[in-house]
Parts: structure tokens; sequence; C-alpha cells
């Protein structure tokens, strides 16, 4: 009788705390009714998304990776942006994760010290900076991001070595983090085309005919080409592997599906490219290549190899075609010249005296910013000017004693030195430099043990593709900064995927896929 008793008391306490969360509900839903549309339909989705988010980590990196194209687009509340609210999302979520699975350990992968190393290096210029110390630990925060785009992802995927878990192959969340790395720079790259084709921009992106060069939501053709540099390598890969997939009888949905998607991410993206006409970018484009042709090369099975190498033969003869068909005057006008200024871009000249003229302005103008990054070098050469402060230093007045970095009449920075390499050098000096060098020798050491590790040809695609993501950006940044609006958190995703490919199979295994 008292055991019916309690009972009746546990299943009574139990119905009232449902009434109360039904009538809280209900009293929510009310009140989100009665707010405008525009910030009702926030508040349900950013609830949506906190809720998954802290749910599981995995959420928070998708939403991260797919805010890059959108985070200048929408201003929230505060005036905080997209991606900053899903940073401030992850770090909540990854925090909360350690805090509540102590006896899981966080998964620091080869990349992790080079990174922290780095933006220590920047943190420590930013404190010396005789300019805005403010700016200096900005640019430093912006780089730490990347450090936890990283460490996110790798607990988001369970990354152990030798252990097909959480993220093997045919798990949800390799799945679904390919299909969020590609969707986002494919969607943009979408308008970017449609940019292009329409003429829609300002008269400065005009190349003729009523075209403009496309920038999508990233504002300029030439960042907006390195977003797509990062993006359709592994588009590329992946469908390339998907093919093989299919002819080796795996998993046939799978690879299908993969071929599909990847196939559009790679038109979309790769034809946002050319119609950004970045020459920068098109020669980051050309490098990826080689290292994607050398991957394949290196994964593909062996009958499949002499596919691909008749493959680029004729890649390599449809381009001599087209070199003389630019020398005849064939190509289009606005192809052919950017082509043909590539050689301008390459040399090394002094602006000063140089007379400007509208053929020859771009040229000069990216050579007086190299010139006045060169100056802030050799003025600080251990620790720079200070990271974020290139403009603050190229457009201050100078004092009696301050040496003048900047080459009169150029006046307005640009925002770089047009070179991410002499740039890092200005900002943060030689120890900033070495780090960076270091940091990308890892990177590219980690592709390289991808690629070696990669087995199956979903991992392949992400090994090919990667290590086609990695040099692209190398050579990319030679021409431009890309380490900015963020497009560090697409970068930092796939540097934790290749860490991930590698970690998926054991050591004493690694031997190309047969």
């Amino acid at each position: 009788m008292g055991w019916r008793v309690r009972t009746r008391g546990a299943g009574a306490s139990a119905w009232r705390v449902w009434l109360v969360a039904l009538v809280s509900a209900v009293a929510l839903g009310l009140g989100v009714a009665t707010l405008p549309l525009t910030l009702a339909a926030l508040l349900v989705v950013g609830a949506v998304a906190a809720t998954l988010a802290l749910l599981d980590p995995i959420w928070a990196l998708y939403l991260l990776v797919l805010s890059v194209p959108v985070q200048e687009v929408w201003l929230l509340p505060g005036g905080l942006t997209v991606t900053q609210a899903a940073l401030l999302l992850a770090a909540a979520s990854l925090g909360l994760h350690v805090l509540a699975f102590p006896e899981q350990p966080l998964a620091l992968g080869a990349l992790f010290a080079p990174l922290a190393v780095f933006v220590w290096t920047l943190g420590l210029s930013a404190v010396f900076t005789p300019f805005s110390r403010a700016e200096g630990l900005r640019e430093t925060a912006r780089w730490a991001t990347v450090l936890l785009v990283y460490v996110l992802a790798l607990r988001a995927l369970g990354a152990r070595r030798g252990v097909e878990g959480r993220a093997g192959a045919s798990s949800w969340r390799v799945q679904g983090l390919l299909l969020c790395l590609l969707a986002a720079p494919a969607a943009t790259g979408a308008l970017g085309l449609v940019q292009f084709a329409l003429g829609l921009g300002p008269e400065s992106f005009g190349i003729g005919g009523g075209r403009v060069r496309a920038y999508g939501t990233i504002g300029q053709p030439n960042s907006f080409a390195g977003y797509m540099n990062q993006a359709w390598p592994l588009a590329v890969g992946l469908a390339l592997f998907a093919l093989v997939g299919l002819s080796r009888g795996g998993s046939r949905r799978l690879a299908r599906l993969t071929l599909a998607l990847a196939s559009v991410a790679a038109l979309l993206t790769g034809g946002a490219l050319i119609a950004s006409f970045s020459r920068g970018g098109w020669l980051g484009a050309m490098a990826g290549m080689l290292a994607l042709l050398g991957a394949a090369f290196v994964l593909l099975p062996g009958d499949v190899r002499a596919l691909v190498r008749q493959l680029v033969v004729a890649v390599a003869g449809v381009g001599v075609v087209l070199l003389a068909l630019g020398g005849g005057g064939l190509l289009p006008d606005a192809v052919e010249q950017r082509a043909i200024s590539l050689a301008r871009n390459l040399r090394l000249f002094d602006v000063r005296g140089v007379a400007v003229t509208p053929e020859n302005f771009a040229v000069v103008e990216r050579m007086a910013h190299l010139q006045a990054g060169w100056n802030m070098f050799r003025s600080r050469p251990l620790l720079g000017v200070g990271p974020g402060n290139y403009s603050v230093a190229y457009e201050r007045t100078p004092g009696p004693d301050a040496p003048l970095f900047s080459v009169r009449p150029w006046y307005g920075s640009r925002g770089h030195a047009h070179n991410y390499y002499l740039h890092i050098a200005a900002e943060a000096g030689v120890v900033g430099l070495t780090a960076y060098l270091l940091l990308i020798g890892a990177v590219l050491a980690q592709a390289l043990r991808a690629v070696r590790a990669a087995r199956g040809w979903l991992w392949s695609g992400v090994a090919a593709g990667g290590l086609g993501v990695v040099v692209a950006v190398a050579a990319h940044n030679v021409f431009e900064n890309l380490h900015v609006l963020n497009m560090g958190l697409q970068l930092g995703t796939i540097w934790a995927l290749l860490h991930v490919c590698e970690a998926q199979f054991p050591a004493d295994s690694l031997r190309p896929l047969r």
C-alpha cells in the first residue's frame, strides 16, 4: 500500500513538471509570436543553433564553417557578426564538453604546437608595438580563433590513431563537415558568377564588356579568389576519388552522392575563381592543381593512374593551345591582358620616380605596398610594427625622428603588403616570420602524412584535396593576404581534417591506396 502511494505521488510530481514545461513553452511561443517577424525568426534560429552547439561540438563547428561567407551580410543585436556569435558558441561548447567529459583527453594534434607558437609570437609583437596595441591584440585574437577551430574540430570528430570510431569514413560527422566545407564557398561562388555575368558590382571591378570581377559576399575579388582556393581542390579531390569508389564497388550510394555534390561545388568554385580575374588566385590554383595531381598519382590504383596520366597530357595540350590562341588574339581580351600582366606582377622595381599611367597603376601600387612593408621590416626587424598595424604604420604622419614607411604619393594603405610573407615580417619581424614559416612547413608535412596514410576513396579524396588547398593558399599568399575575414576558420578546419585522416590508420601500415 505504501509503495502505491509513493508511486502515485511520483507520477503526480512528474505530471506537474510536464504541465509546467508545456505552459512555459506555450507562453514562450506566444511571446515570440508577438515580436517582429525578423526578430522572432532570429530568436528561434539562434535558440536552435545554440542548443545544438551546446549538445554536441560538431554543430558548433558546422555553424562556424557556414558562417564565413555571411559574416558581414547580417549583423546581430549588439553589433555582433554571425561568425563572432558562432565563435562564442564554439568556445562555450568546447569548454562545457571538456568539463563534462574529463575522462576524454583533449586532442591537440601535430599542428597545435606550431600554431600556438605563432599566436604567441603575434601576442609578443602586439605587446611591444610602438603603434596600436589594440589592433595588435585584435589580430592576435583572429589567429587564436584558428587555433580554437582546429582544436574544436579534433574534439568534435574524436580523432584517435588507429581507431575507426566517430571520425570514420562512414561517420555522419565527417560527411556533414565535408558538406559544409563545400557548400559555403559554392554558394558564394554561385553569387560571384551571377555578379560576373550580369555586371553587378562597383565600377572599379569592371573588366570590360559590361562584366565585373566576381567577389561574392567576400567584398574583394582577390580575397574572394583566396576563399575559392580553399574549396575547389577539396571538391575536385572528393569527386575524383568518388569515381574510384564507384569503380571499386564501395558504398555506391555515398559515392554517387559525393560525386554529384562535389562536382557541382568544383564547377561553382572553380568557375568563380576564374571569374574573379585574380592573377594571384590563378597562380595559386595552378600550384594547388599540381599538388593535387601529385597526390592523386600516389593514391590512385595503378590502372587508374594510366588514365589520369593521359588526362594530364590532354590538359597540358589544351593549355598549350590556349596559350597559342592567346598569342594570336583569339582569347577574350580581358583574359589575355590579365594573363600577360602576370609577368609584370612578378618583377621587382623601385616605384619612386615611376610615371604612373592607367595601364601600370595596379602594378605600381602593389609594388609601393611591398616597398612599404620592406621599410617596416628594416625599421623593426625583430618584432615588427605589430600585428594588425600595417595600415597604422603606413598612414601615420612621421615625426622628425620617425622613419617614413610609405612611398609617396601612395598615401592610402590597402591594408596589407600584397605578399603575406613580407606582410608578417613587417608586422611581427623575423620572429613572427620564422614562426609562420615553421607553421606552414608543419601543415605541409601534415598534409603529406595524410596522403601517405589515407585508405578508402573518401579519405583519399580528403587527403589529396587537402594537400591541394594547402599548396594553393601558400602560393596565393605570395600575392595576397588570405588570413583575413575569418577565412582561417575554413583553413583551420581542413588542417584538422588532415590530422584526422592520418589518425584513422595505424602508423605501421602506411602505403598508397591499391
